[in-house]
């Protein structure tokens, strides 16, 4: 079937993933697992977008209002299964797990709170998440440094948080040594049909061959020169992190809210504080709609500094590091966009997963190896339908 295609410069792929942020290398860590040859094309370095700028949060309970049973909340309980299994896997491919299950403490402020974080608790109980309440600070002497205004609160032991540059950088070294193929700072240019099982694409660098294309391109409309329905346009927005480091205390776990916007100040006020190593914290994200820039704006930084204030005692030992930002991909409609296009059953687009994108990962790419192998085509069609 190749033959004809091929020539000396040529290489050949069961799947092509265009695009090297967290969706798309999360992607072909799962093919690789499943001995299915692929590569990447990633026009930067692996991770350079939204995936180094966000806060890594691994955690079920993301937009919790979901109803039970949707395909995002079915989504997310299962990428939180794949985390929870990630270490096995690192394991046996000798390779550390960039999982830290260190817990989520996630804050009340008052008795309204305090109650919406309960009921959340009651109803990830049906999928075995633990949850522990907090209705006494003064019994908790790792959390003496936390805003005297917080009441309690809800701790969920088996969550967690990645850091993203170190969760692509690890899941790089896991695809190539598992026998697929990274290649970075290498441009898409275009593509071609050859035929109904084979499409040809032409990078910076080469020229090659695929059955399955898969793009999952972010923020970035590369897809814009092609004629796609407008529901799969993909919309920035900026999100503004600093880093810092921690003085006179030691963060123990992730720091955050739990109510979902179900109170005054709304999701965009919403922010984490999360451990990093060496005592630093990533405080953060802003989101600034429309903004397809990476500069760093005052604007940001408040938002950050005004998280830092609404969950610790005092921000005065906090040594400044760094800050920096990165574009989340949103879709029309919020949700995840995973869907076959062209009327193609081996063309692919996989975005729009907007701030949810780390902790949705392993999951979106569970979806589509399963889809690709035909093991359980289920979840794949109820987002291509969506």
């Amino acid at each position: 079937m190749w033959e004809q295609y091929m020539n000396n410069k040529s290489k050949k792929y069961e799947v092509v993933i265009i695009g090297g942020g967290i969706i798309g290398v999360s992607i072909a860590y799962k093919l690789s697992m499943n001995n299915i040859k692929c590569a990447i094309i990633e026009k930067n370095n692996l991770g350079h977008g939204a995936t180094r700028a966000a806060a890594g949060v691994i955690s079920p309970l993301f937009y919790g209002s979901d109803q039970i049973g949707s395909p995002m909340s079915k989504m997310r309980i299962l990428s939180y299964e794949m985390f929870l299994n990630l270490e096995n896997e690192f394991e046996e491919l000798e390779i550390e797990s960039p999982y830290k299950k260190t817990g989520i403490f996630r804050t009340a402020f008052d008795e309204s709170e305090l109650q919406l974080l309960k009921n959340l608790s009651e109803t990830t109980k049906k999928f075995g998440v633990k949850s522990e309440l907090i209705d006494d600070l003064n019994l908790r002497n790792e959390l003496n440094f936390i805003n005297e205004e917080i009441t309690g609160g809800m701790f969920f032991p088996d969550e967690g948080y990645v850091d993203g540059l170190d969760f692509v950088t690890k899941l790089k070294f896991a695809i190539t040594k598992m026998g697929s193929d990274v290649f970075e700072n290498e441009e898409f240019i275009d593509f071609n049909i050859e035929n109904e099982n084979i499409n040809k694409l032409t990078t910076s660098e080469q020229t090659i061959f695929t059955e399955n294309l898969i793009f999952a391109t972010g923020s970035e409309n590369i897809l814009s020169k092609f004629d796609l329905p407008k529901e799969l346009n993909i919309y920035p927005v900026k999100g503004q992190y600093i880093l810092v480091r921690a003085k006179d205390f030691n963060l123990p776990y992730t720091i955050g809210d739990g109510t979902y916007g179900q109170i005054e100040n709304g999701p965009d006020y919403q922010g984490y504080l999360v451990p990093r190593d060496d005592n630093m914290i990533y405080i953060g994200a802003s989101k600034h709609h429309g903004k397809n820039d990476k500069s760093i704006e005052l604007e940001g930084v408040d938002f950050c500094l005004k998280i830092a204030k609404k969950y610790l005692r005092s921000i005065e030992n906090l040594e400044f590091i760094s800050a920096n930002s990165g574009i989340r991909p949103q879709s029309k409609s919020g949700n995840p966009i995973i869907k076959k296009i062209f009327n193609k059953e081996n063309i692919f687009f996989v975005s729009g997963h907007f701030a949810q994108g780390m902790m949705l990962s392993l999951g979106t790419a569970e979806i589509i190896k399963n889809y690709l192998n035909k093991s359980d085509v289920t979840l794949f069609e109820e987002f291509n339908q969506m």
